[in-house]
């Protein structure tokens, strides 16, 4: 969930930008993203991206043709015509915002399968609370069609710019340990994916399932391997209202805290700013209807931004990371968290708390919403303009040792407090809760969590500040931790051996094989990530400082650049990227 860095180290520039980004974010529009699939002729020779515009990797990858259908009907007979001829196929959605492989068939004559045009809402049962979409459906459609009939999804990512098929493939979901949890998927009663079949079977076949089948357990969160969602319904709750304040605390009790807040909070999270050591405590439950208010939350990383603000805004990180100004990044930080605390994160707010109707306050991304006006303003991280880079690195902790995973990174940045500044310039850390769920790649119990954002260069061998800490901080949640990862973001190394924390995950791949027994909807990467191949580490000159392997030897950091492997800082275990005169 990244929020716009500072561009000036003075803080009277600094506080000048916001002001005038905070009125820019409501008089202006937006340019809409780029469509992620292109094609040098007609639907055919095509590439795929993710809407950051690039892959961990950065890998170009490249399809043959895309398909569009816009009924089950079609989508039938597209598959059918590539099983028929053996054919790699990829789902790809409007929006692609998953940032892993997860689109990229393998070779260069695959075929792309866009959901674009599945975007109807098909029913709604009034009597069963039940709602029937297809899986090209965005999440604010679903979001906006449920209130009409004066229900809701209790649960959702705070983005609304994914579809249903791609949240459901990624395990997207909110933040809560009440009723069956945050994760959208376990709200899914009923499912119709459109799989590869046998000669005799038309070399196609309709999948439906409810919750009697036990597959669908393992459809729920698939990362696309078993066939084209084609329909989802959900189970729906009477639309309600919440009231939301913001308490900002010290980090000091912060790994107690954290495992008992999700308890007494529905709606509960944490932004967490450890180089400031800062927390602030979203209290956030559901209140009587009766209750007045008309709150609205419109998150403002999400808002439309000038696009000669982000350049200018990503020209000084820039130079903030090539002269080593961590001083300049932990001012500018202290300044960009203040100043979306004062404006409640873009709640409206005239005082707390801000009381509305859930449909209002559950999920946001207005700069989705303009029209084209030759890319003057856009979405902050739009690959088409110079803007917002990063990395995400997101990865659950079970609720049973959370606090001392918390009291590691305290350790760390005790060692030197300007370590994770980088961080808070993409506003800290975003804490969310998660239930154990019966999805076989789902949660496998109650944790949190964490969602950490952070500046990614285009060059690929250039280091970034306090580079060591950062990857500590990543290996110490896989290797000590048992992290599961975000299936839909992440860097390569947190899903090197992740099957075998998955208990189901054996029940998992059986599946898969009984859907698609010829593999048509797997790849490479899909592969390695479920154990099928060798790993997805990439061994290769500076692939640590991309999060592409482990360090094992010098040359996979920047040895030209003052960068060599060391040994973690507080967990041994780690082999992480540091200058040569970093202490150890």
């Amino acid at each position: 969930m990244p929020a716009i860095p500072m561009l000036f180290s003075n803080k009277f520039n600094v506080l000048l930008l916001w002001k005038c980004l905070c009125l820019l974010v409501v008089l202006v529009g937006c340019n809409p993203p780029g469509e992620p699939v292109k094609c040098s002729t007609k639907d055919s020779n095509c590439t795929v991206t993710n809407s950051y515009g690039m892959f961990p990797d950065r890998a170009i990858c490249r399809a043959g043709n895309v398909a569009y259908p816009t009924s089950e009907q079609e989508l039938v007979s597209i598959v059918s015509a590539a099983t028929k001829s053996k054919r790699k196929m990829k789902v790809v959605t409007h929006f692609s915002h998953s940032i892993p492989k997860l689109v990229c068939p393998d070779g260069q004559d695959g075929l792309l399968v866009s959901t674009k045009n599945l975007n109807r809402v098909l029913k709604t049962n009034t009597e069963a609370m039940t709602m029937t979409v297809e899986s090209g459906v965005t999440l604010r459609q679903l979001i906006t069609e449920a209130a009409k009939a004066d229900f809701a999804l209790p649960y959702a990512p705070y983005w609304w710019g994914l579809t249903i098929g791609g949240l459901l493939g990624t395990g997207a979901h909110g933040s809560s340990l009440w009723g069956k949890g945050s994760s959208v998927h376990d709200y899914v009663v009923e499912m119709r994916i459109v799989s590869p079949a046998k000669a005799e079977d038309g070399y196609a076949k309709v999948w439906v399932l409810n919750e009697r089948d036990k597959d669908l357990d393992a459809a729920k969160v698939s990362l696309g391997v078993l066939g084209v969602i084609s329909q989802v319904t959900f189970k729906l709750q009477p639309l309600f209202k919440r009231s939301i304040t913001y308490v900002r605390k010290d980090d000091t009790d912060l790994g107690d805290e954290a495992v008992t807040f999700g308890k007494l909070h529905e709606f509960a999270d944490i932004f967490w700013y450890p180089s400031q050591r800062k927390a602030i405590y979203r209290i956030d439950d559901r209140v009587p209807i009766n209750v007045s208010g008309n709150g609205v939350y419109n998150f403002t990383p999400f808002r439309s931004t000038l696009s000669l603000v982000l350049a200018l805004v990503r020209s000084s990180e820039e130079t903030q990371e090539s002269s080593g100004d961590a001083e300049g990044k932990c001012l500018n930080a202290k300044l960009m968290t203040s100043t979306l605390q004062s404006s409640a994160y873009g709640l409206t707010n005239n005082g707390y708390p801000v009381i509305g109707f859930h449909d209002r306050l559950q999920s946001s991304g207005t700069c989705l919403d303009s029209l084209e006006d030759s890319l003057i303003t856009a979405c902050p991280w739009d690959p088409r303009i110079k803007g917002e880079f990063f990395h995400q690195t997101t990865f659950s902790i079970g609720l049973s040792v959370v606090k001392s995973f918390i009291q590691d990174v305290q350790k760390l940045v005790s060692m030197d407090p300007k370590s994770l500044c980088g961080l808070e310039l993409y506003n800290g850390i975003l804490m969310r809760y998660v239930k154990a769920s019966t999805a076989y790649l789902g949660k496998q119990e109650d944790a949190i969590d964490f969602d950490i954002t952070y500046y990614r260069s285009k060059d690929p061998m250039a280091p970034r500040l306090y580079q060591d800490v950062l990857e500590e901080i990543e290996q110490m949640a896989l290797f000590k931790y048992n992290a599961l990862p975000h299936w839909g973001k992440n860097r390569n190394l947190l899903f090197d051996g992740v099957m075998k924390r998955y208990k189901n995950g054996g029940e998992f791949l059986k599946v898969k094989n009984k859907y698609d027994p010829w593999g048509l909807f797997s790849s490479e990467w899909t592969d390695q990530v479920l154990g099928l191949r060798n790993g997805v580490t990439i061994l290769k000159e500076g692939c640590a400082l991309e999060g592409l392997c482990v360090c094992s030897q010098d040359v996979h950091c920047a040895p030209s650049k003052g960068y060599l492997c060391k040994f973690g800082k507080i967990f041994s275990d780690a082999r992480v990227c540091a200058r040569v005169n970093t202490k150890t």
